[in-house]
Parts: structure tokens; C-alpha cells; sequence
């Protein structure tokens, strides 16, 4: 082998060395400011620029619309007191303007930016399919800013809820006047339901696409294909109280598992463009053009693959895994003539397996479990049918509960800090 090619070769196991952990932090939708232990300033840089959704993420800037696991907040086992078929639309929104605490605006890295601007919309639909029966469906759109660079993602949700003790109460169905019976809010038997639902959330591609330094080469693009999280959950649900008041109390199990499809970037080392692809036990460059160097050309299509073992991580490890989630939670509802308040709270307990835990050890310095979120909604009766409400939810530890993907070794940093967002909207039940 000649020398010129055994210095490419050299530079390019060089390369994949230096950029192992900043394309691992892409993997994981960014880490805004991570200080991984090794290349700790030149990743510190990189990783503040990475993927639009993964920054939001480890900022603690949260892209999701009402609560944590979808719609916690509001489970009851009488659903149709609300009306035997309800529509929910609204807008989803986080800005400056909205940040009335100045959550983002106290930031010491991003305060005053559009790191973690959030616009999206949700639509959420239910039907009482027979007397004892009630399904729901919801579907969200979301897109999240970060400096030059957006990523959008799609959630949904599918349910089946069963009351199997209790009856329905006293059923409001929207009108005005509806009065609390024996089982109003103080009296009458407690319905109980168990409810199962799947969702999820997925992205097509998540990338950056400007040139970032890292330990003297050049990353000049990074890209996750298919970051996506598939969750089941099961509850049990308790409810004592009327359509003009109520509460509500649920305990639950969820099993869930995030997966992504291919990690991949394009970088420069020297004068040599590369492509390079994390695989599950090795990193493959490839040169992508002819390179001119001071010993002559080397052609097109020359690999050097480098094993993950010997950059100090495996990509698997660290960003996919499959978790079990403990739930629990209480909510209330009251109304006064056209107005309603409701609120609750909900906490939650993840169990990622021993793989994540460690890497988010190794790679943030630190592993969290438990998250506990809150929602409060105001809404306006105008019609016997159509509701108007403004909804603000808050986290404790960001979206470890919402967008499952968004929580891995690299974002496991940030993820202690606490956000809310506002939505808006509109529903109906008739």
C-alpha cells in the first residue's frame, strides 16, 4: 500500500474518531451544550447546532401539545358526560411571548433566540360506541425552530376505555343548566373503567445542514432517518362526580420502544470529503470525490471502517431502547354556568433498561426516571354544543413522557429542566 494511501487512510480512521460522539449526539436529536467527557469543547460547539427537534429536547423546550403520556390529564371513567361524541381542534404555540415566566428568556445559552419556538396543531376526536364503550383518536403535527434549521414530527393515539362498574352519571352533552343528580359530585356510586391505548410519535429525517467545526475537521451535515418511539399503555381509571363536577384519580403500565433506522453525515478531513454511517457495531467512511493531496489523487470510493467498540460508544446503546413506564394521576373538573376549569396532575416513573442508564452516565453525567407534569384549561360555553378553551401545561422534566425518542444518553443532560406550553382551540359535543 502506498504511503499516500495508508496518511488517507490514517486521516480518515482520524476522522471517524473525532466525530463519533457529536454524530451520536445528532443521533440523539442534539445535546444543545453537552460537555461529553473526551472532546468536551469541540463537541460542546457542534452539538449546540444540531437537530432542530433534538436541541428542543435537551434544552427542555418542549414540542407537544396538551400533557405528558397523551391526554393524561383529562382520563375519565365517564367520558360521555361530555356528550356521546366530542371534536377537539387547536393550535399548539411556545414563543417569547407566550414564555410569560421567561423559562427560556433566564436561559444562559439561548435566551433571547428561537431555539425552541414551537408551532403545531392537534385534532382529537370520541365516540360512545355502545352503552358501556367509549374510543378516541388524536392526531398531532408539530414544528420546532432552531436558529437557520426546523424539524417537524407526527403523533397520534388510539383508545379503547371500558367502564365496567358504575354507571355514566348524569350526562351534560354540552347543554347549560345540567344539574348534578345522586351521582353528582358529592354522592352516587364511583365509576371505574379500565382503558387501553397505542401511540406514538415519528419523524422522516431530523438534520442539520450547515458546516459545523469539530477537533479541526469539518462536519458539514448530519441526519437521523426515521427517530420514531411505539408505546402501549393500560389503565384503570376512577371517577365520583357529575357533568357539573367531578374527579378523577387513574393508575397505569406502559411499555414502550424507541428505534431509529440510520445515522449518517457528510464531513471533510483535509481536503477529502467523506460520508460517513454508524452502523450497529461499526462506522464506515466512504470518499465521496477524487482527493488531491501532496503525495497525488486518491480515486473516489475508498472505506476505512473503523469498529464502534473502539471509539467508546455503541450508537444502540445509547439512543434506542425499550422502557417501561409506571403512571399514575388525578384531574378535576367544575363548572359555573357557561364557564369550566379543569386541572390535573400526573407523575410518571421510567425503567429504560441498564444499557441507557449506563451510557447516559457515561455520555451526561446523569439518568432521570421520573417526571411529573401539570395542566390547567379554561373554557367558554357559547353554544349548548361549542366550547371555546385556552390550555397551559407544564413539565418537570421536560418530554420524557410525550415524545419518547426525544429522551436518550446524549439528551439525558438537559432533561432536568422544566417548560410549558399554551394551546387554543375549540370543541364540540353533540
Amino acid at each position: 500500500m502506498s504511503r499516500r494511501l495508508r496518511t488517507e487512510r490514517a486521516r480518515a480512521r482520524g476522522l471517524a474518531t473525532a466525530l463519533a460522539p457529536g454524530l451520536a449526539a445528532t443521533l440523539a436529536l442534539g445535546l444543545a451544550a453537552a460537555r461529553a467527557r473526551g472532546l468536551a469543547t469541540a463537541l460542546a460547539r457542534a452539538c449546540a447546532a444540531v437537530l432542530a427537534l433534538g436541541v428542543v429536547a435537551a434544552l427542555g423546550v418542549a414540542p407537544a401539545p396538551a400533557a405528558a403520556a397523551p391526554f393524561d390529564y383529562a382520563l375519565t371513567a365517564r367520558p360521555e358526560q361530555a356528550g356521546a361524541r366530542q371534536f377537539e381542534v387547536a393550535v399548539d404555540a411556545m414563543n417569547d411571548t407566550l414564555d410569560v415566566f421567561d423559562i427560556r428568556g433566564r436561559d444562559p445559552v439561548y435566551g433571547g433566540t428561537n431555539v425552541g419556538d414551537y408551532t403545531g396543531a392537534h385534532l382529537r376526536g370520541g365516540w360512545k360506541l355502545a352503552e358501556r364503550w367509549w374510543i378516541d383518536a388524536a392526531l398531532w403535527r408539530r414544528k420546532i425552530e432552531y436558529r437557520n434549521d426546523s424539524g417537524s414530527l407526527t403523533s397520534w393515539q388510539l383508545a379503547a376505555q371500558y367502564r365496567f362498574a358504575g354507571d355514566a352519571g348524569d350526562v351534560g352533552g354540552g347543554s347549560s343548566g345540567a344539574t348534578a343528580t345522586a351521582a353528582g359530585p358529592t354522592g352516587g356510586a364511583t365509576a371505574w373503567a379500565l382503558r387501553g391505548s397505542v401511540w406514538g410519535n415519528r419523524s422522516g429525517t431530523l438534520d442539520k445542514r450547515s458546516p459545523t467545526a469539530l477537533a479541526g475537521y469539518t462536519m458539514d451535515s448530519v441526519a437521523i432517518d426515521s427517530p420514531r418511539d411505539l408505546q402501549w399503555q393500560f389503565d384503570v381509571i376512577a371517577t365520583r362526580g357529575g357533568a357539573d363536577a367531578s374527579v378523577s384519580g387513574f393508575v397505569g403500565i406502559q411499555r414502550g420502544k424507541v428505534d431509529y433506522s440510520r445515522l449518517s453525515g457528510t464531513a471533510t478531513a483535509g481536503t477529502c470529503p467523506y460520508a460517513v454511517a454508524f452502523g450497529d457495531s461499526t462506522t464506515v467512511l466512504t470518499q465521496t470525490a477524487d482527493c488531491t493531496g501532496s503525495g497525488g489523487t486518491l480515486a473516489a470510493g475508498t472505506q476505512v471502517t473503523v469498529d464502534n467498540s473502539a471509539l467508546g460508544l455503541n450508537p444502540r446503546d445509547a439512543l434506542a431502547y425499550t422502557a417501561t413506564v409506571l403512571r399514575a394521576g388525578v384531574n378535576a373538573h367544575k363548572r359555573w354556568g357557561a364557564w369550566q376549569l379543569r386541572g390535573g396532575l400526573a407523575y410518571e416513573h421510567h425503567d429504560r433498561g441498564n444499557a441507557l442508564e449506563d451510557a447516559a452516565q457515561s455520555l451526561s453525567g446523569t439518568y432521570e426516571s421520573g417526571n411529573l407534569s401539570a395542566a390547567l384549561e379554561l373554557g367558554y360555553r357559547f353554544t349548548p354544543t361549542l366550547t371555546g378553551f385556552v390550555r397551559g401545561t407544564a413539565w418537570q422534566h421536560q418530554l420524557m413522557g410525550e415524545v419518547p425518542f426525544l429522551y436518550n444518553a446524549v439528551t439525558a443532560r438537559r432533561s432536568d429542566r422544566r417548560y410549558g406550553i399554551v394551546s387554543v382551540g375549540v370543541s364540540a359535543s353533540f
